[in-house]
């Protein structure tokens, strides 16, 4: 799992369906429900997306810091169950 930085500031995931089962996933889009052997986890939505959903997300996406502590336990227990790769 690699951490990058959206369009709009939040932050975001690139990951495989592999890394998602070890939280329980199936790789599965949140959004538009076809399977996605890799994909974004975005912590501030708790959502696993394709990269196709992904895309149409990140340029729509409006900041609003009301959410970052969401995004903060999100992404503290991504990063501590599945961990990030160099």
């Amino acid at each position: 799992m690699r951490k990058i930085n959206t369009k709009s500031g939040y932050i975001a995931y690139s990951c495989s369906a592999l890394e998602i089962k070890i939280i329980g996933g199936l790789g599965i889009c949140d959004e538009c429900n076809k399977t996605a052997r890799n994909g974004y986890l975005v912590p501030v939505l708790n959502h696993y997306m394709c990269g196709d959903c992904f895309k149409e997300w990140d340029v729509s996406a409006t900041y609003y810091p009301e959410d970052i502590p969401f995004e903060k336990k999100y992404a503290a227990y991504y990063e501590a169950v599945i961990g990030l790769k160099e």
